[in-house]
């Protein structure tokens, strides 16, 4: 009897956190822009499993696969075309109460490495290419 309900309790727990980490991930699923101006203006571009950063008018596009906990965004063989330039990039993130502003900073990086993005409907660099 005691095995069963160690059993349940950790089925119980495992699925929990499963279903809060897929709920951290929808909350970012879609398009973010940022707006602020220390640095030319980055996309990222959330899907299920992949992360798409576009930088540079569009011009330099990275693809990555992602994770998430409640402050950090992990990801993973971050490639440019082929070639894997990181192997793990994290960011440090907050959300904002009505999920539509996001502050990403790289964990352990430079004063700069920060990033205030907005939730947007279109990819701004779409209409510039």
């Amino acid at each position: 009897m005691k095995l069963t309900n160690i059993f349940i309790y950790t089925i119980g727990f495992i699925t929990l956190i499963a279903c809060e980490t897929n709920e951290r991930k929808n909350n970012l699923i879609g398009i973010w822009e940022s707006y602020e101006t220390q640095h030319t203006k980055v996309v990222l571009i959330f899907y299920k499993d992949s992360v798409i950063t576009e930088y540079l008018g569009g011009g330099m596009h990275t693809n990555s696969r992602w994770s998430i906990d409640d402050k950090k965004i992990y990801l993973k063989n971050v490639r440019l075309k082929d070639t894997i330039l990181k192997d793990e990039l994290n960011y440090e993130y907050q959300l904002n109460k009505t999920k539509d502003s996001l502050f990403v900073k790289v964990e352990n990086g430079n004063q700069d490495d920060y990033s205030k993005m907005r939730r947007v409907e279109k990819n701004p660099f779409d209409e510039l290419n």
